[in-house]
């Protein structure tokens, strides 16, 4: 590709832009325009910012406080940089290569003008003129030796914007299957929320801190000293003597307890920026301060060559890409012999559930096929996982375990959060249906075993998700047996009574979703008020499956009863009496069903289609 070519890119590129804020209308252009000023303002004030801590703050600081410094920096970099990759895991190229596969044009400015298109986000628009400023603040105070901490610099972002690119590009290949898209997005969103956690589930790695015997010993010495002027071996001149030199003692002791952390949080903090790439920004900026060279020109290069390398294999994904020889979604031609003896298994949509009638079986099993292969009901319930990652690590970190009688609390608790973390799924199971909900209608199905083939179908993953609580809560913190069955009952209870209200909701207040999102394609505000009320009557709901709970905690603090499971024999009773009510209730929910589904139909199909 000759300057020429290159040019028209960059002209076709700017006209494509023009022509995005024009369709935009004149109030887009607007806004456009002053966000850009305020990102073009705070970049300056970074650069002058970083250039001022450079030359100022870390003027005469030691080299672990500066690799502190570059750390922070660089991880709010990548921070940022990974929310930007988030809102555009699927890269849509800037300039569609398949539209100049039939000119005499090279590809690779093509690609050129795409990769360096991506450089375009919040991420480097404010960080890179603060890591430059603050380059050249500390060339300013510390010498000219600081100057390869610029092309150190350089390497670190063609690595960073490289390697995002190449990945960017294995997903898109990946995701040119739609029904591997989504699912694509949800799996890489988690891992980056793990990645992020990371900090977290280090800590719970850790040993809980226990003073140390340099700790402990002061203490014990003024408990001797106190005895002995209680008991007059010594005066109260002694005392105050001796009492002064432990408080020394033991000032210097702390001293040289947070010396030796300090030294130690630095070697480890030298250590991981040793092992992960990112961090030989960082260690070769530390290294100029003391005048070691080596690392920042491995770095350099290192860095430059893992850019290189992904560039490279990103432009050939790309080229694979579009010319159709990505692979995915091929169906495989070579297949196994099945023996002929092999007795043939039944598949999933032929499986029959005992104990209930061929209906409700074959609405069940569907669903859950439905919602086993669905991108946002995997969304949806991603959030309890992410929860306990979040959550849970606060709580395993506290320095002391909860009562007794609060631990079945904790893990029901813990299950009322997974239901209504599943409230947008459950209780809006015809939205989801969306043109499907049309073979509901013209199904001779009884109304009455739709809703209870919908309910049985979410009980493997929104039960199973409040029972794996109740198991990780009764393993963190061990509890009685009978309060664990009692737990159980109340979780099995509280579902019946969650998919009554789940049902209700679905029918007066149904809410059209657009396919592959979890977001509603028409908002209304009376539904959306629906839904936000169920959050009030469920919690009115849990309040009344912990009755036995509390009638056995009353027994135990005023009655003296301690030790009877009567929390496991009133929670059973309340099972028996939901199970009767649930039972009465779907036929009148099944009813009300078939009177109101020409209007759900209306609604969950006429706004998404």
């Amino acid at each position: 590709m000759n300057l020429q070519h290159l040019r028209t890119f960059l002209w076709l590129r700017w006209r494509l832009r023009v022509n995005q804020l024009r369709r935009g209308g004149i109030a887009n252009t607007v806004v456009l325009i002053l966000l850009a000023t305020v990102v073009g303002v705070a970049a300056v004030v970074l650069l002058v910012g970083g250039f001022l801590v450079g030359l100022l703050a870390l003027r005469n600081q030691p080299p672990d406080v500066v690799l502190y410094v570059w750390d922070g920096v660089v991880a709010g970099f990548l921070f940022t940089w990974a929310v930007g990759l988030l809102s555009d895991l699927h890269r849509s190229d800037a300039l569609s290569l398949d539209r100049f596969l039939h000119l005499p044009v090279s590809p690779a400015g093509a690609f050129l003008v795409n990769y360096l298109s991506s450089w375009v986000r919040l991420g480097t628009i404010l960080f890179v003129p603060a890591m430059t400023g603050l380059a050249l603040g500390q060339t300013l105070s510390h010498g000219p030796a600081m100057l390869l901490t610029l092309p150190l610099l350089a390497a670190f972002l063609l690595a960073v914007t490289a390697v995002t690119y190449q990945f960017q590009g294995w997903l898109a290949s990946l995701m040119t299957n739609p029904r591997r898209r989504r699912t694509v997005v949800v799996l890489v969103t988690f891992g980056f929320i793990l990645v992020f956690q990371l900090p977290n589930l280090v800590n719970l790695a850790r040993v809980r801190h226990q003073p140390s015997a340099s700790q402990r010993a002061p203490t014990e010495m003024q408990k001797e000293l106190s005895r002995e002027l209680q008991g007059g071996k010594i005066t109260v001149e002694e005392y105050q003597r001796r009492y002064e030199e432990n408080q020394q003692r033991q000032r210097e002791q702390a001293t040289e307890e947070s010396r030796r952390e300090w030294e130690q949080a630095g070697q480890t903090a030298r250590l991981i920026n040793l092992v992960l790439p990112p961090g030989w920004l960082p260690l070769g900026a530390a290294n100029l301060i003391e005048g070691h060279f080596l690392p920042a020109l491995l770095g350099t290069l290192g860095l430059g060559a893992v850019g290189a390398l992904s560039l490279w294999r990103a432009y050939r994904t790309t080229i694979r890409l579009y010319t159709g020889q990505t692979g995915c979604g091929e169906s495989k031609t070579a297949t196994r012999a099945v023996p002929a003896e092999e007795p043939a298994r039944p598949r999933l949509m032929e499986w029959r559930l005992p104990g209930v009638s061929e209906y409700a079986a074959a609405v069940a099993v569907a669903g859950f096929r439905s919602m086993t292969r669905a991108p946002e009901a995997k969304m949806m319930l991603l959030s309890p996982l992410i929860m306990v990652v979040v959550f849970g690590s606060m709580v395993l970190t506290a320095s002391t375990g909860p009562p007794g009688p609060v631990r079945p609390l904790m893990a029901s608790g813990a299950a009322a959060f997974v239901f209504l973390m599943a409230i947008q799924l459950v209780g809006n199971q015809f939205g989801y249906d969306r043109a499907g909900f049309r073979a509901l209608v013209l199904s001779p199905v009884p109304r009455r075993e739709v809703l209870l083939g919908k309910n049985l179908a979410a009980v493997p993953l929104v039960l199973g998700l409040a029972v794996t609580a109740l198991v990780l809560v009764a393993c963190l913190y061990p509890m009685r047996p009978d309060h664990v069955l009692a737990t159980f009952t109340q979780i099995v209870s509280l579902y019946l009574l969650f998919c009554l209200l789940a049902n209700a909701l679905s029918i007066v207040a149904p809410i059209p979703v657009a396919a592959g999102s979890i977001q509603p394609s028409h908002v209304r505000f009376v539904p959306v008020l629906m839904h936000m009320g169920f959050m009030m009557v469920f919690s009115l709901v849990v309040a009344l499956t912990l009755v036995p709970l509390g009638v056995e905690l009353l027994l135990a603090e005023l009655g003296g009863v301690r030790g009877w499971p009567a929390a496991l024999g009133l929670s059973l009773v309340l099972l028996v009496a939901v199970w009767f009510g649930y039972r009465k209730a779907l036929t009148w929910e099944g009813d009300w069903l078939a009177a109101r589904e020409q209007a759900i139909l209306e609604v969950v199909t006429s706004k998404t289609e």
